[in-house]
């Protein structure tokens, strides 16, 4: 039997984009690539040549406007999203962009509103909770009617200060909490949507390593409410790897590179229920494959990448940046 393979576009040619498309060719089943965009033809050309690609183009506009493309992958930096979004949509094309999809709640909601005027998907790129072993453990969770009180994860590496580096940009939106702090962030609103627990506004400290730094380099924000959390971000310090989830009766170690889940140690009442689900290519396979499948399917909205998610955590990252003086790292470009 023949399964029809949803052809892909993809939209900035940048490293992630080719991890991207290195799973969409290697690992995964119901989706092909078939159409490359750069805003040079000669690095789309060659992007395309690499990836053995049928199409390429020189402009984005031209990607928009082949007719046989399904789905585009935005591989863009995030303030550029909300152009390249609204481009792509108006022409038809369901959306999955690279986090965060934005770098403010007011594009989300227009750009959320025409995907569903159009009736097409658009949806996050957060990969991490599209991995097996998470969605075991959100199963698991769910199935036990397990009460969590605590929530700890981080991500961070430490980088020398370098003003050309795109996350020490300010014109480019850089910071710690755009950039890696939308993964822990995730992580903590969606458990505590699991478990319909009430996300409140953390307490947010920000701590700059470097004091000529227009960005903001190590975040934490702190949950109180029925989930305590404990958010960790940085650009400039190494942060620990495990993420930890506790409750009354249950402690859950999600191990290294925890945004990458594949080993999960869950003790439960006196038993450790390991949950160990190696990843079959570099981790992007798992929403290539979920994606194609909406679109198979025919649905506008993802079931594991949630939209409210994706808005409560942007929300939550606009109004911490801008109430602590960051408020020029949350706008767009066209």
């Amino acid at each position: 039997m023949i399964h029809r393979k949803v052809r892909w576009g993809i939209a900035g040619l940048g490293q992630i984009a080719h991890r991207f498309v290195k799973d969409l060719t290697q690992h995964v089943a119901n989706g092909e690539l078939y159409a490359v965009a750069a805003q040079e033809q000669s690095r789309a050309d060659a992007f395309a040549n690499q990836y053995r690609c049928p199409r390429s183009y020189g402009s984005y506009l031209a990607l928009a406007q082949d007719p046989n493309v399904e789905v585009v992958y935005i591989a863009t930096i995030h303030p550029c999203h909300r152009s390249m979004v609204e481009l792509f949509l108006k022409h038809g094309k369901h959306v999955l962009v690279e986090k965060p999809a934005f770098t403010n709640v007011a594009d989300w909601d227009a750009m959320f509103l025409l995907a569903q005027e159009q009736g097409l998907l658009l949806v996050e790129a957060m990969k991490s909770v599209v991995f097996p072993a998470y969605q075991r453990l959100r199963r698991f969770i769910q199935d036990n009617h397990i009460k969590i009180n605590s929530v700890e994860a981080a991500f961070g590496n430490h980088h020398d200060f370098d003003r050309q580096l795109r996350i020490f940009d300010p014109d480019l939106c850089g910071g710690a909490t755009l950039d890696v702090g939308v993964y822990a962030l995730w992580l903590y609103v969606d458990l505590c949507q699991l478990t319909q627990s009430t996300v409140l506004q953390p307490t947010v400290k920000y701590i700059q390593d470097n004091v000529q730094s227009e960005v903001d380099e190590s975040v934490e924000f702190i949950f109180d409410g029925e989930i305590h959390g404990r958010i960790g971000a940085s650009i400039t310090r190494d942060l620990k790897r495990e993420a930890i989830i506790q409750g009354p009766e249950v402690e859950i170690i999600i191990h290294d590179k925890w945004w990458n889940p594949q080993t999960i140690d869950l003790y439960y009442q006196g038993k450790n229920h390991q949950i160990t689900a190696p990843a079959s290519g570099g981790g992007f396979e798992y929403e290539i494959e979920h994606m194609s499948a909406l679109i198979l399917g025919q649905k506008t909205q993802s079931d594991l990448i949630a939209a409210d998610t994706s808005r409560h955590v942007l929300s939550i990252m606009e109004t911490s940046l801008v109430a602590n003086g960051f408020t020029h790292l949350v706008h767009s470009v066209g």
